[in-house]
């Protein structure tokens, strides 16, 4: 089968750097110059984003929720019920949450090369509602491993799964370093350490996307660049995850998806800078089909009902905490919402994301 490849339009973006005044300070006026350490992240959503100093160890902790509800949408239009129903769905998503708890742990070997780690681990949690006045609720197996199962009219029903996801592996390279300007390229690789078998409680696979991890080798350039002057700074983004199989395990991949971000900062105190940041992802439908036992009941269980673009405005914050001696922790939280959705098939559109991060160097 021929892998389809995600492509995407890259988004205007302005970016934040938290910049650092150690080479640039003025002077005070007893000409003593004072050195602050740099803020290391521009904003706690972002990954790969900066490199550290020879010899020099990080290590972090992310948290990531991202919230969906409200009225099904397909394209940028919102749909119905009736028109779920008509396209053969008896059940609909009412909301989901997805939650992520990253370990981030870096090493810099040298001035130039920055290596890192990123275990995952994942919560998923999903609202059904019945959308079939006529649904009986009954199971109905099909042909070919399929089944329609449905709720009554109107009744909800939650379910979820939990564990560890994939784990991203990464090298950054420096290609340029002044005192006002940044550039690196990353190389990452997502090794499939999570599951892709998750069944319900009658056997069947659970919805594509509640699936703990990919189950596929995956490979993920970035290129970030990076600028400041005086207490503003700005920087940019742009990654592509690539799908390097055609299926997994279970049968299926999901799509290729491609990123940008721009961000602009302002450095409020010589401790606490504010962000804003603009994303674009552009993500691809599921490829491939489950090779077992499954569900057709509603659109999170059908390949083409994944995917498609989104734009995001976010705002944030990353303070340098007054603890731990010169080198102190940083604490970024970031809060972004979709100002823009175009979304494959019937989806339920995303509501919110927010990251929070607290990292501290070596």
């Amino acid at each position: 089968m021929h892998k389809t490849t995600a492509c995407s339009a890259f988004a205007l973006a302005v970016s934040l750097s938290m910049p650092a005044f150690a080479q640039d300070q003025d002077l005070n006026d007893s000409d003593v110059i004072e050195v602050q350490q740099q803020l290391l992240t521009p904003a706690a959503g972002l990954m790969n984003d900066h490199m550290h100093e020879g010899g020099e160890f990080m290590l972090g902790l992310r948290f990531e929720r991202q919230r969906y509800s409200g009225d099904n949408q397909s394209g940028t239009e919102t749909i119905s019920d009736s028109e779920i129903l008509a396209a053969g769905y008896t059940v609909r998503a009412q909301s989901m949450e997805m939650d992520m708890l990253m370990l981030d742990i870096m090493y810099a070997p040298t001035p130039d090369l920055t290596l890192m780690v990123m275990p995952h681990y994942m919560w998923h949690r999903m609202e059904m509602v019945g959308i079939d006045p006529s649904n009986t609720g009954m199971m109905m197996p099909m042909p070919g491993g399929h089944h329609m199962a449905g709720l009554p009219f109107g009744e909800t029903h939650k379910h979820g799964t939990k564990g560890f996801s994939d784990t991203l592996v990464s090298a950054s390279f420096r290609l340029a370093r002044d005192p006002g300007f940044r550039a690196h390229a990353t190389l990452g690789v997502w090794v499939p350490t999570g599951k892709v078998n998750r069944m319900n409680a009658d056997g069947t696979f659970v919805h594509y996307g509640m699936q703990s991890g990919s189950g596929t080798w995956d490979v993920e350039p970035s290129v970030t660049i990076s600028g400041k002057e005086g207490a503003f700074g700005w920087g940019g983004q742009a990654a592509y995850r690539w799908r390097s199989d055609d299926d997994n395990s279970s049968g299926f991949a999901f799509g290729d998806k491609a990123q940008v971000s721009g961000w602009a900062s302002y450095l409020l105190t010589g401790d606490l800078g504010a962000t804003f940041r603009l994303s674009y992802e552009h993500e691809g439908a599921i490829e491939g089909h489950y090779n077992g036992p499954h569900r057709h009941a509603s659109p999170p269980d059908r390949q083409g009902n994944y995917g498609g673009d989104i734009v995001s405005a976010g705002l944030g914050l990353n303070w340098l905490l007054p603890i731990a001696g010169p080198q102190r922790p940083q604490l970024g939280v970031e809060f972004g919402v979709p100002i823009h959705q175009d979304l494959n098939g019937i989806q339920l559109p995303r509501d919110w994301r927010m990251a929070v991060s607290l990292a501290k160097t070596f």
